[in-house]
């Protein structure tokens, strides 16, 4: 029974508030011993585990972030808009300029050609009688004859006939020209409007070898 009676928890429990503040995470082992002893001092160890809302001074540690939010805080996602521009796709098509026509006529023409003809004629001759002729030619009584012979011509016969001479023909054929095409083409481009710095320095870097545009006033 007289250990029942022991009054030692009560006076760890009066002491204990002083102390409370320097041992704050010796008392937790310690109250992890006496546990099985009794339930009495399970209860009157709770207020030493008091300490458990401790977690709660983070929240308070981190009240005073506000004043310095925008140095740790993480920037938010970055804001893009994508650049369009128009561009030229020329093609070509085929389009009749007209007809080429192949016509044959017929022209006349007068013409002349020297021809040589040949015509026979008669001319008279005297030959002397020899004197073996005279022997046998005197025997023969004298009578009149007559001889006669035709004589004769060349006279030009015309006929005509078809010769070819040449073909004539159409051959299409390809050439290449230049053409200028003049049109308009419209780009998107890009502007940024800072209200928390002054003018952009006219000597900042070009980005991708393009240097942004100068800055007007959003309506």
């Amino acid at each position: 029974m007289r250990t029942l009676t022991t009054p030692a928890p009560a006076a760890t429990t009066a002491t204990t508030p002083t102390v409370e503040p320097k041992p704050k995470p010796q008392p937790a082992p310690a109250a992890t011993t006496p546990a099985p002893t009794t339930s009495a001092a399970t209860t009157a160890t709770t207020p030493t585990v008091e300490p458990k809302p401790k977690p709660q001074p983070a929240p308070a540690a981190t009240t005073p972030a506000p004043t310095g939010s925008a140095a740790t805080s993480a920037p938010s996602a970055p804001v893009e808009v994508t650049c369009r521009e128009e561009r030229l796709d020329i093609t070509t098509e085929w389009h009749a300029l007209g007809t080429a026509k192949l016509r044959k006529y017929v022209t006349s023409e007068q013409v002349e050609r020297r021809i040589p003809l040949v015509r026979e004629r008669v001319r008279v001759e005297r030959i002397p009688v020899s004197d073996a002729e005279r022997a046998t030619l005197t025997d023969k009584e004298i009578a009149e004859a007559v001889e006669e012979v035709t004589l004769r011509e060349e006279h030009p016969i015309i006929r005509k006939y078809v010769a070819p001479v040449e073909r004539v023909r159409l051959i299409v054929e390809r050439y290449t020209t230049e053409e200028v095409v003049r049109d308009e083409l419209r780009r998107e481009r890009v502007e940024f409007h800072d209200s928390t710095t002054a003018d952009p320095d006219p000597t900042t870097p070009a980005t991708n070898g393009v240097r942004p545009d100068s800055l007007r006033p959003f309506s």
